[in-house]
């Protein structure tokens, strides 16, 4: 019989904050079934940690951006208080402890750094808020850098945005890559230093959306040491109809086999889609996940890196 074990999960990227905001606070996340993401789902899964995106994409309104941000801090924060299987985690040894006490580390990640303004010093604020990642942009341009949806300038890190980059490597926050141009992502391979991530995209070979990483884009990120999450979303998958679980076996194959599975990674983009691929409708699947790759004729300790301990190696 299969069986894969001594796993735990890490999934790179969830937009459920944004959701409960949208939600105006009505909801708890304690259980959505409304949503893909809640807490009985993220233990059904085996989730050890879970980036929570914070979504402020307002490129040409500051405040806007900020409030969304703080505003999606406050919700998770009310979680953290109603949910003691819930902490807010900072490091590794943060997510390794909740796991020893069985308990679920959030990792809260800026999904673009359009809250920072033209002041990438805030970005120390938001770390002492729990931040630990950051995407420069979402799909646009801002003051920061040129996102995939930049079509016009061709622009790539602004000098605020080299800024930015240099503080988040003074504090240790991871350098997501996901949803940055192609001069941005070169821009900012040549400047960082350290492994940089793509929390959320997936093989453009395999499906050629322009959020998904070339393998170029893919073989220069693993060689920081940095960790592709795959993405859920169908789009990024197949070129048409809803994903299967198949297809994100594929993608997590096709990586594996490009820059070897210490640099892959699971980002499912959970209540930032529509659907999650047949047989991965949410993060109570991710055993289902972890099966295929198994039946795919992968290691135990293959499946363990690929599930969570290559985003966990990279945590400060």
């Amino acid at each position: 019989m299969n069986h894969v074990s001594d796993y735990f999960v890490i999934d790179g990227h969830c937009d459920v904050l944004y959701q409960l905001e949208q939600d105006e606070g009505q909801r708890s996340l304690r259980e959505r079934p409304e949503g893909q993401v809640d807490l009985k789902r993220l233990q059904e899964g085996q989730v050890a940690a879970q980036f929570f995106a914070l979504y402020g994409g307002e490129p040409n309104r500051l405040m806007l951006a900020q409030s969304s941000a703080l505003k999606q801090i406050k919700l998770l924060y009310r979680e953290l208080k109603t949910n003691p299987e819930l902490v807010l985690a900072g490091s590794r040894e943060d997510v390794l402890k909740a796991r020893n006490e069985g308990k679920i580390a959030a990792v809260l990640s800026l999904e673009g750094g359009e809250p920072l303004g033209d002041d990438p010093g805030l970005l120390e604020i938001f770390y002492r808020l729990g931040v630990r990642a950051l995407g420069l942009t979402w799909h646009e341009r801002n003051l920061l850098a040129s996102g995939v949806g930049d079509r016009e300038s061709g622009g790539g890190l602004t000098a605020l945005g080299r800024m930015a980059v240099r503080m988040a490597q003074e504090l240790k926050i991871l350098l997501d890559v996901s949803h940055l141009s192609k001069r941005s992502f070169w821009d900012l391979i040549d400047l960082a230093q350290g492994p940089i991530i793509a929390s959320h995209s997936s093989a453009y070979a395999l499906c050629p959306h322009p959020r998904n990483l070339t393998d170029d884009q893919a073989r220069a990120l693993a060689q920081t040491g940095g960790v592709i999450g795959v993405n859920f979303n169908s789009p990024f998958l197949r070129s048409q109809g809803r994903a299967e679980l198949a297809d994100v076996v594929n993608h997590i194959d096709y990586l594996v086999q490009l820059v070897g599975p210490e640099h892959v990674g699971i980002g499912s983009d959970f209540d930032g889609i529509p659907a999650g691929p047949r047989g991965l409708e949410g993060p109570h699947r991710f055993p289902d996940l972890a099966l295929a790759l198994k039946e795919r004729g992968y290691e135990d300790k293959d499946i363990s890196n690929i599930m969570g301990a290559n985003f966990l190696r990279v945590l400060p």
